[in-house]
C-alpha cells in the first residue's frame, strides 16, 4: 500500500535543519522518501555577534583560508561544527567547507532522502555533501584550458572578503562535484545525540563490503516506458552562472514506479563558447530484490568538437537534458549495493 507518513528526522544529516513547507514524505514497500525544498543560503552571516563568540572559540585546522580539505579534515570539521547552536547555516557552510566563494545559490536545506527500513540504510543527496568533493579533488577544467571566464569571475567578486586571496588559493571556481551521495546509519534510540549518528564510508567496513563493482546496468530502454509515477520530485542543490560566461548546476531527482524507483543526481558544466561537463550518479532498485544498481559517470568534451551546427547548439547548449547525448562518456563505475541486514 502506498500512504503518506510522519518519519522522524535522521540525525546529524545536513538537510535536516531548517526544513519548509515544502516538505514531502512517501513510503511504498520496505523504503520511505523524503525530499526537502527551501529558499538558498544567505550570502553572509545572520547573528554576528553570537556567530563571531563561537568562531573565537572554534578550533580551525592549520589550512583555514585555503579551499583544499582531505576527506578526513571535511568529516571532522562537519561533526565538529554543524550542529554547533552558536553559528548561523552560512557560517557553518564557511567553516566546513572553507571555501573561497560558495555558489550563487546554495540551497543548504534541499534535501533527497532514501531509508530502506529492513536494514535502516539511508542514502541522501543534499547541498553540503554535493560542495565537498569541490574542496577535496578540485576537479577543474582540463589542463591546458585557459578561457577568460575565469578572469572575469575573478573579477566580479574582487571585492568580497572571501575572494581577496583567491588567485592564490586552488580553488575549482566551475564547482565540479563528482558526489553520489551520502549514507548513513539510522538508530533506533530516538535518544541519541545527532553528532553520534554514524555517517558510513564507501572505502571502510560495513559499507565497503556491501559495495561491489558489477557487469550487471540499469536498463534505460526499461525506464523509458511510459508507465505510472507514483512519486516524483527535483531538488536544487546548487547553482552558480560563472559570472554570466555559463552555468554550474547540481539537482537530483526521483521517481517511485509501482515496481521500482530511479535517482539521478546531475552535475552540469558549461563554459560559454568553450567546455561541456556532466557527473551523474543513477540509482535503481526493483522493489523485493536485495541490491540497488548505481552507475557513476563523467561526460565532458570542448564545446568546439562537438561539431553541432549554430542553430543546433544554441538550442542544446541551455538544454542539459538534450546535450547530454552528444557529449562522449570519459568514465563509468558501476557498483551494486546489497541491502544488508548485516549493516546494523
Amino acid at each position: 500500500m502506498n500512504t503518506k507518513h510522519s518519519m522522524r528526522q535522521c540525525p546529524f544529516s545536513p538537510g535536516t535543519i531548517g526544513l519548509s513547507a515544502d516538505h514531502q514524505h512517501y513510503q511504498q514497500e520496505e523504503w520511505l522518501f523524503e525530499t526537502n525544498r527551501s529558499h538558498i543560503l544567505n550570502s553572509k552571516c545572520t547573528s554576528s555577534v553570537v556567530c563571531n563568540k563561537t568562531r573565537s572559540i572554534t578550533k580551525q585546522s592549520s589550512t583555514m583560508g585555503t579551499p583544499r580539505k582531505s576527506l578526513d579534515e571535511y568529516l571532522n570539521s562537519k561533526h565538529r561544527i554543524y550542529y554547533e547552536r552558536g553559528l548561523c547555516q552560512y557560517c557553518k557552510y564557511d567553516l566546513i567547507l572553507s571555501m573561497a566563494h560558495l555558489p550563487d545559490m546554495t540551497y543548504a536545506s534541499n534535501h533527497l532522502r532514501l531509508v530502506h527500513k529492513k536494514s535502516r540504510l539511508i542514502i541522501e543527496f543534499n547541498a553540503l555533501d554535493a560542495l565537498a568533493p569541490i574542496v577535496i579533488k578540485s576537479y577543474g577544467l582540463p589542463i591546458g584550458l585557459k578561457v577568460s571566464a575565469s578572469e572575469a569571475w575573478l573579477r566580479a567578486r574582487m571585492n568580497c572578503e572571501y575572494t581577496r586571496n583567491v588567485c592564490n588559493a586552488d580553488f575549482d571556481w566551475t564547482f565540479s562535484t563528482d558526489y553520489s551521495g551520502t549514507f548513513r546509519q539510522d538508530s533506533l534510540d530516538k535518544s541519541s545525540l545527532p553528532t553520534e549518528a554514524k555517517e558510513l564510508r564507501p572505502d571502510q567496513p560495513p559499507l565497503s563490503e556491501l559495495i561491489q563493482p558489477t557487469d550487471e546496468r540499469i536498463n534505460m530502454e526499461k525506464l523509458k516506458i511510459h508507465k505510472q509515477i507514483n512519486f516524483f520530485d527535483e531538488i536544487e542543490l546548487f547553482e552558480d552562472e560563472l559570472a554570466d560566461h555559463g552555468v554550474a548546476q547540481c539537482s537530483v531527482k526521483i521517481r517511485v514506479h509501482p515496481d521500482c524507483f530511479y535517482v539521478l543526481c546531475r552535475y552540469f558544466l558549461r563554459v560559454d563558447r568553450v567546455f561541456v561537463r556532466y557527473f551523474d550518479t543513477r540509482i535503481y532498485h526493483e522493489f523485493g530484490s536485495d541490491y540497488l544498481l548505481r552507475e557513476r559517470s563523467q561526460h565532458e568534451s570542448n564545446i568546439a568538437d562537438l561539431n553541432l551546427s549554430t542553430d543546433m547548439a544554441q538550442a542544446l547548449l541551455i538544454n542539459p537534458q538534450e546535450l547530454f547525448g552528444h557529449v562522449p562518456i570519459k568514465n563509468l563505475v558501476v557498483d551494486k549495493i546489497t541491502l544488508s541486514p548485516s549493516i546494523v
